[in-house]
């Protein structure tokens, strides 16, 4: 398994002012970088866990808290057969710039100029091969080394209308679950950002499950975790 180290980043908009000329020129349209379409659709100020740094079978990432300490957030999945749980850690970092034969789907979404990159999804347990589990089955990110954190939001990637009724939960160190909602469809292969209105305080674990109706769909994927340590979070 591969462990990433995080730091926090913020959001920062910069407005330019421009100047007619005579002849006018055509501005030159490019793809934003990496970095840069992670940070689409964020909350400014907010400590982010992207997965940019590498792909493949992942346990945990490093997330710098402050100047002096840098914590594990712990990272598991498990896949879904028939509706029920089976097999050890499935959390899989894939690269959608460069998608398998049965996702390539993925390919239409990175041709735009906020490009995707490298998301969280379910694969195989034990990490036999890099592709993506499509039966269904849940995602968890534990926070607890932080004693809890107030969670902004996230991205959602990948849910079909077969996967309508996948839910994102959010659970206190007690294992409670504080905040429930269903998670959107977002469309194949595409996603869209999620914020948590001022913030959910207390989370100690994310909880994603994806669902499958009629034995179809059933993946899905999450990115940019947007959160703050402890119980103070900017608004």
């Amino acid at each position: 398994m591969k462990t990433f180290i995080y730091k926090a980043l913020a959001l920062v908009f910069v407005g330019t002012i421009g100047t007619s000329c005579e002849q006018p020129t055509e501005a030159e349209v490019r793809p934003l970088a990496a970095a840069e379409a992670k940070k689409f659709g964020t909350v400014p100020g907010t400590t982010i866990i992207n997965f940019s740094e590498t792909t493949g079978p992942v346990d945990q990432v490093m997330v710098v808290k402050d100047s002096y300490t840098t914590l594990p957030v712990k990272v598991t999945a498990q896949q879904f057969v028939n509706g029920r749980p089976v097999g050890g850690n499935a959390a899989l970092v894939y690269d959608t710039n460069n998608p398998d034969k049965k996702n390539t789907g993925y390919k239409a979404v990175n041709k735009g100029p906020f490009r995707l990159g490298n998301v969280l999804t379910i694969g195989q347990a034990n990490g036999r091969s890099g592709n993506i589990h499509d039966k269904g089955g849940t995602i968890e990110l534990d926070f607890s080394s932080f004693g809890s954190v107030v969670m902004r939001g996230l991205y959602i990637a990948d849910i079909d209308e077969n996967e309508r009724g996948s839910t994102l939960e959010l659970l206190d160190s007690s294992g409670r679950v504080i905040y429930k909602d269903e998670l959107p469809v977002t469309g194949a292969y595409t996603y869209q950002p999620l914020v948590l209105g001022p913030g959910v305080s207390g989370v100690a674990k994310l909880r994603v499950t994806f669902v499958t109706k009629d034995g179809r769909g059933g993946s899905g994927a999450i990115d940019v975790i947007q959160f703050c340590p402890g119980g103070v979070c900017p608004r």
